[in-house]
């Protein structure tokens, strides 16, 4: 859609409907003017404008209402400094030294009770356990930090910027590689330990046990503590997600790394990119096209990657690609690359530097043979968007140092991949037993992740034998890839794994597992078309760590559930999907004490919700998908069974045929 166009369908919208409009982080005092004409003269419609400059919010219009938030007070700053700079392994470790704490007092008082300040200078004074850390600390901040005005960030731009400058050279390089994702971007750390891996930032420790993944954990905790990233962990193992950068911290991020020539960033807005300066990495923020041979001349390059921007899901053509001059490349990030014919050029063969590729969601039909000249690579992404199968070569045998690989989720029946020399592998995704053997699996005893697809009887009466010595595994995923064939999958299965945490099954199993053989610390578990013929709850209830339970598409043929009182005291997470023969539930009160989030979709046969939900104070959010109108006005205010859910704060109900998706 064209700007004008898109300027009159807004204009139509905000016309015809009342409507709230939020615009975050408003920078320029022009941009108001910019964007002002789209709103109708109609009244309905209100903006909620944020800026760090008061002038842009009072440009806005003269009936604005401006609303300035309250900083911390000096008190208030100092004890939010406190629980950060004076972190405490115990409650021994009460007394503060009375000359550090007097002079953390003078310094929050040049933070202007801005939060951001104070925390991220609590996070820098942390890791200072002297005296003369502080004072000289403190000496730097008096000779530079400058009173906060409207338009000067001095105060809040110095504090940042030490905090980097304090950092010790390992985490500047992890901290300066956050510059290459844009704005509010949500970065993942699994990918981001594999970039810092693959180009050195990280060193590959040989501690018995730790991965990679672990390397790059402990460098976002320290990063955490010292307030300089934002992070979010897994739920289910605890691990972080992801993480991103506060706005003030990026920008600290991105002047750093451009008074280092870190990178070249390539805007979103440039239809070409073109890579010519002296950084040796470069990223792009989604172009149209990348010509390697025209855009890119730098012999030096190290990492050349594309980064996906929010909202913009299509992909980009990658054309002149035979990696002339690019043989220094130690990470190539290519996410969503359309090439030429469909074929990974076999230039890719040169690249014998490489420690990082990714062809995630590529359109590419062909691999070449060429790929197996990249022995280094401990991190190979092949899981590609083709729809179909694809014949991949039998060459990745000699990639001997590879920690993370993918496979394409569909590979040409004549596809055969000898696997078993890859002993190093921590993950390894889309194995099939179509085109591997299960017994190549037996000495990669360092794998915490993997994903496998059963296609044969023998490959189901091995599996144990051959996955029985991954000792290591927290993430497990099985599918058999004919479940309606109804083979007894699960007597081949034994499931003694002392670290599993993430436990997902498709699969014919008219009879679950005994609790014996689900391990008690398993905190996350999904069913697929299972056709479970018993109640599963008597059993996962007793699962004393689950978090997150999924039961979809036939994986219960039964008519009854029962969850029992002091059932599941950790359960965050329940959900119910394509369910057909499943007609009551009764929750006891008591059960599930910790539940937030509940969902049920095209459960036909289920006429109501139970009783016991009014007892589940937790539980914040309801889903429910095709459902019958008779079900939904029940679930009503002022129907018989909104007492069942009133106290709930969100409740989404999708009627038979409405889109899940609005």
């Amino acid at each position: 859609m064209k700007e004008a166009e898109l300027q009159d369908e807004l204009f139509r919208l905000l016309e015809t409907s009342k409507s709230l409009i939020v615009l975050d982080d408003i920078w320029k005092d022009e941009d108001w003017d910019l964007i002002k004409p789209i709103f109708p003269p109609t009244k309905g419609w209100k903006v909620l404008l944020t800026s760090r400059k008061e002038s842009v919010a009072m440009r806005e219009d003269e009936k604005h209402v401006n609303f300035k938030p309250e900083c911390l007070t000096i008190l208030d700053s100092w004890t939010l400094f406190k629980r950060i700079a004076f972190r405490r392994k115990d409650a021994s470790e009460s007394k503060v030294d009375e000359e550090m704490e007097e002079m953390g007092k003078q310094m929050i008082k040049r933070c202007g009770g801005l939060p951001l300040a104070v925390r991220v200078l609590g996070g820098l004074l942390a890791a200072k356990y002297t005296r003369h850390d502080w004072k000289r600390v403190s000496e730097n901040i008096g000779s530079h930090l400058v009173e906060r005005t409207n338009s000067n960030n001095g105060l809040i731009d110095h504090v940042l910027s030490m905090s980097f400058e304090e950092l010790p050279r390992y985490l500047k390089q992890c901290f300066l590689y956050l510059a290459h994702f844009p704005e509010d971007h949500t970065i993942r750390v699994g990918d981001l330990s594999y970039y810092w891996a693959a180009e050195g930032i990280s060193k590959i420790r040989h501690y018995d046990g730790e991965t990679i993944r672990d390397i790059g954990d402990s460098y976002i905790e320290e990063l955490v503590q010292r307030n300089m990233v934002i992070s979010e962990r897994n739920v289910r193992t605890l691990r972080f997600k992801t993480c991103r950068l506060h706005d003030m911290m990026r920008e600290i991020c991105l002047l750093k790394a451009k008074e280092e020539s870190f990178l070249q960033i390539v805007g979103i807005r440039s239809p070409t990119a073109n890579a010519h300066g002296t950084s040796r990495r470069f990223v792009s923020h989604y172009p149209s096209t990348l010509d390697v041979e025209r855009d890119i001349n730098n012999p030096k390059l190290r990492s050349l990657m594309v980064v996906p921007v929010k909202d913009l899901f299509g992909g980009w053509k990658l054309s002149g690609s035979s990696f002339k001059r690019l043989e220094l490349l130690r990470v190539l990030d290519l996410f969503r690359a359309e090439f030429e014919g469909g074929k990974l050029p076999s230039g890719i063969g040169k690249l014998i530097h490489l420690r990082y590729l990714s062809l995630k969601r590529a359109k590419v039909s062909h691999i070449p043979a060429s790929l197996g000249n990249l022995m280094l690579l401990i991190y190979l992404n092949l899981g590609i968007a083709l729809r179909g199968s694809i014949l991949v070569p039998n060459v990745l045998m000699g990639m001997q140092e590879l920690r993370y690989l993918a496979l394409p989720w569909d590979m040409h029946k004549k596809t055969k991949l000898e696997l078993s020399n890859l002993v190093k592998l921590e993950t390894l995704k889309n194995f099939s037993t179509k085109n591997s053997s299960v017994e190549d699996l037996r000495g990669m005893v360092r794998l915490r992740t993997l994903g496998i697809k059963l296609t044969d009887e023998k490959s189901i009466e091995t599996l144990s034998a051959s996955i029985g010595g991954l000792r290591h595994l927290e993430d497990l995923v099985i599918k058999d890839e004919d479940p309606g064939s109804k083979r007894n999958v699960e007597e081949g299965i034994v499931l003694d794994f002392s670290s599993l945490k993430y436990l997902s099954l498709t699969m014919y199993m008219p009879n679950l597992l005994k609790e014996q053989h689900f391990l008690s610390h398993l905190t996350s578990l999904s069913l697929y078309e299972c056709g479970l013929e018993e109640d599963p709850m008597p059993i996962l209830e007793k699962l004393l760590q689950l978090k997150d339970v999924t039961l979809w598409n036939k994986s219960f043929s039964g008519r009854k559930m029962v969850c029992s009182g002091g059932g599941f005291p950790q359960l965050q997470k329940l959900h119910f999907w394509g369910l057909k023969e499943w007609e009551e539930w009764i929750v006891e009160e008591g059960s599930m004490p910790l539940l937030h989030t509940l969902s049920i979709g095209v459960c036909d046969m289920l006429k109501e919700l139970p009783d016991g939900l009014r007892f589940i104070t937790s539980l914040k959010e309801l889903y429910i998908r095709g459902a019958s109108l008779e079900f939904k006005e029940k679930l009503a205010r002022g129907g018989e069974d909104f007492y069942k859910v009133k106290h709930i704060p969100l409740l989404k109900i999708k009627l038979k045929g409405e889109s899940y998706f609005d």
